[in-house]
């Protein structure tokens, strides 16, 4: 008797960790999210995700963000009345990076900053967006128009088939 009881609860452990196990393994294909990411270079914290994006338009390298987007977006610009640079992302370094590894980097940016910056920029840092404006603009080198130095990272094939993958490509 108290065999079959050690037999019946060791056939139910290896049940349940290959049930696991193979939920988790079928999640690195479409439809798992959480392996992209831009981040704060400072803290390492999450700004957004896969989760986030609604829609990746490659040709102008837009994002539009989905309402847990917006949401999140809006939660880094704290100020009240009048957009302020310094309780904004205007000036922070991120890192891009899809499935922990790094891709590229670059700064947030505002069209209100003076300063030129020759990498990859996301703008506009001061704006807070809603329904209606829900995008985000990945570009290189600032202002708008200005080559950036070197080569453009943001058309990394990783990422690009990654977001097709997702079905977030457009």
């Amino acid at each position: 008797m108290k065999i079959d009881r050690v037999m019946q609860k060791t056939s139910l452990f290896l049940v349940l960790t290959l049930l696991l196990s193979s939920v988790t393994l079928s999640g690195c294909e479409k439809g798992e999210s959480g392996n992209f990411g831009i981040y704060l270079v400072e803290s390492g914290e999450l700004v957004l995700s896969d989760q986030h994006i609604k829609a990746y338009y490659q040709n102008d390298h837009t994002i539009e963000l989905n309402k847990t987007g917006i949401e999140r977006w809006n939660s880094y610009l704290t100020y009240s009345d009048i957009p302020k640079l310094a309780t904004s992302l205007a000036g922070k370094e991120f890192v891009v990076k899809l499935r922990g590894k790094e891709m590229y980097k670059g700064k947030f940016y505002s069209m209100v900053m003076s300063s030129s910056y020759s990498g990859v920029v996301i703008l506009d840092a001061l704006i807070k967006l809603d329904n209606e404006h829900n995008t985000i603009r990945i570009d290189f080198g600032y202002p708008p128009g200005s080559d950036g130095v070197g080569q453009d990272p943001r058309n990394n094939p990783e990422i690009i088939s990654f977001v097709e993958r997702q079905g977030l490509l457009k």
